[in-house]
């Protein structure tokens, strides 16, 4: 787990070796074990190392290989790379590390981009082959590392983080109009753009090779992308729950390998509770991790605890209050590369760094609702199935009505504007639509994007999936949207913002290709989400875990902004501009907002989406 940061440019003379020491020194918190960087005629790599595999200075980046025909920059973990490694071997090549690392680039050189297929990991890579001039960045199948890309003129520059990118002499530090609006929806940015103009995420599942002789760009390329539709019917629910166990079994077996101390996060929920089942199983002798709150709507130790003794862990607690943890929301939520309003960021930091005093890597159960269908929304996405065979207009006019007799940003409100896209929109339907009218009302022209222009900007990224269900159908919209834009790129910034490797087993893509399999019968049945994973849960977890609600990783974050002693410092924040760059906001807006919000409930997210954009800025402008 580290980070990485090249500069592929026109001409040598604009290559600086200080500037791509100030991109990786950027990125400290990613990697404090060790930092490289290697130029070599118009390429340059830069590298801060977090050692996970083979300590020795021999898994120092950027590393060539002995002919020093290729180089590498790696961030992740090849999680198969011992399977890979007996491989090569067998086809005669010879190893001096220990390293992933060596694994991947040896790989590379032998097989070239068909070597992708073969790989079980989360990574964002970046490797230089001189036989060809290129250089071809990559990012995993599920986009769990990040990977940011910027290109003018003649110069092409990646990092993973677009402070890195900041490093840059000519980097514009303009904001994207669009995506800031399309953020005041969200709150997050969507996936296809960036904050800042004319900087690019990689997706998920790609690569792209800049042809240096040719000063050309290829792709971004697909080399995986989720499964056709194609649910597997005939088999008996018994066997799902055994493949489902044995799978799960062999991608917690690969992720448990590592030279420094590893655990288990623990709450009391299924999903981390099978992972530290499995692991246990798998290894044996491990420490499970958990975080107690003052607050009894937060905590979940007793649960933990139940779970930590029926499968006999070793389980450490540490006790933090949420409250007393407030005055940091503003760093925690300023610390993201782009602008980002999912308040459970700031437990989820907080859990990481009491968790690095005594690991520095540890598995978690992230994935486990979006790939075995485990929200609620599924459940009503179940419900409502038969709401697509309702034509569209017949569904736009029942909108429209409704729209017309409910409150403004009324719950009502809200299901109106996704009625005409209930399948496989629930979640991000209700993201969307959140807050609608306020919107239209509180942003400058040229910063407002209708919800309609959204999802429609969705529907042409999101690939077609002809005969889904209305569960997969929302089961997939939330892999490509909810998972990759908010979930991933909040753990990936909150553990590594700590020098943490957050590892999970459901996000094996194995895991990902067999949950889609499931007939939609098995994944909600008889009112339960999840329900082969519940099944599954009852072989090895506590009853009472077993049957227990699932509960968010929330903050009380209506009591912190309008019943704390902090509210009056929110609420300047939130009025006060930052001179930095534009505001987005007319006259008068935000302080209305904050009005509005006293009264009105339903618009507390909105307030803590507009503050977290001014902690972004404020970030930001302090460099």
């Amino acid at each position: 787990m580290c980070g990485i940061a090249g500069i592929i440019a026109s001409s040598k003379d604009l290559l600086e070796e200080s500037v791509l020491r100030r991109m990786t020194s950027r990125m400290v918190h990613r990697g404090p074990d060790d930092a490289g960087v290697e130029l070599t005629g118009r390429v340059g790599f830069g590298f801060r190392r977090l050692a996970i595999l083979d300590l020795s200075a021999a898994g120092h980046q950027p590393m060539w290989d002995p002919s020093r025909d290729v180089m590498i920059v790696f961030n992740g973990e090849i999680y198969n790379f011992q399977e890979l490694r007996a491989e090569l071997q067998q086809e005669g090549l010879k190893f001096e590390t220990g390293t992933d690392t060596e694994v991947l680039l040896k790989l590379y050189k032998a097989h070239g981009i068909e070597a992708l297929s073969r790989l079980n990991g989360m990574f964002a890579f970046a490797i230089y082959d001189s036989r060809n001039e290129t250089v071809v960045l990559v990012r995993d199948r599920l986009g769990v590392k990040p990977l940011y890309c910027w290109k003018k003129d003649n110069t092409f520059a990646f990092a993973s983080e677009v402070a890195a990118l900041r490093e840059l002499p000519t980097f514009p530090h303009r904001l994207s109009q669009s995506a800031v609006g399309s953020y005041l929806r969200l709150g997050v940015v969507p996936h296809w753009t960036s904050v800042y103009e004319g900087v690019m995420k990689l997706p998920p599942g790609t690569w792209l090779r800049v042809h240096l002789r040719e000063n050309r760009v290829e792709g971004p390329v697909k080399y995986w992308d989720l499964p056709d539709v194609g649910e597997e019917e005939g088999v008996a629910e018994e066997t799902w729950i055994d493949r489902i166990d044995e799978l799960l079994q062999d991608a917690t077996r690969l992720r448990l390998r590592s030279d420094v101390p590893l655990g288990v996060f623990l709450s009391g929920g299924i999903d981390s509770g099978l992972v530290a089942s499995t692991a246990a199983r798998v290894q044996g002798h491990l420490s499970a991790f958990t975080m107690g709150f003052d607050e009894e709507s937060a905590d979940e130790t007793e649960m933990a605890n139940m779970s930590a003794e029926h499968l006999k862990l070793k389980l450490l607690v540490s006790r933090l209050s949420l409250t007393e943890a407030m005055d940091h929301l503003p760093r925690v939520m300023g610390h993201f590369d782009e602008p980002f309003a999912d308040s459970s960021a700031l437990p989820t930091s907080m859990v990481c760094a009491e968790a690095r005093k005594q690991f520095t890597v540890m598995l978690s159960g992230d994935g486990g609702d979006e790939v075995f269908a485990g929200y609620r929304p599924y459940l009503r996405a179940w419900q409502w199935r038969h709401a697509d065979l309702v034509p569209t207009a017949l569904r736009r006019a029942a909108a429209a009505g409704i729209t017309l007799v409910s409150a403004p940003d009324s719950r009502w409100r809200r299901f109106a504007h996704k009625l005409p896209h209930l399948v496989g929109r629930f979640g991000l339907g209700g993201s969307i639509y959140a807050s609608e009218d306020w919107l239209q009302g509180a942003l400058k022209p040229e910063f407002f994007v209708g919800g309609e222009q959204l999802i429609q900007s969705y529907n042409s990224r999101l690939r077609e999936w002809p005969r889904a269900s209305s569960v997969d159908l929302a089961q997939r919209t939330d892999i490509r949207q909810y998972l990759l834009e908010d979930i991933l790129d909040k753990v990936d910034r909150m553990s590594m913002r700590h020098s943490i490797e957050l590892r999970s087993p459901f996000l094996d893509y194995r895991m990902v290709e067999l949950g889609l399999r499931i007939p939609t019968a098995l994944r909600v049945k008889n009112g339960r989400t999840k329900y082969l994973l519940r099944r599954l849960s009852e072989r090895y977890l506590p009853a009472q875990v077993c049957a227990g609600q699932k509960r968010g990783f929330s903050i009380p974050i209506d009591e912190w902004l309008f019943g704390s002693s902090a509210s009056e410092a929110f609420r300047r924040t939130l009025i006060q501009p930052n001179k930095h760059f534009e505001d987005p906001f007319l006259p008068g807006a935000c302080e209305r907002l904050w009005n509005q919000a006293l009264r009105n409930p339903a618009l507390t997210h909105a307030v803590f989406k507009v503050l977290s954009y001014r902690w972004w800025c404020q970030q930001q402008a302090a460099g």
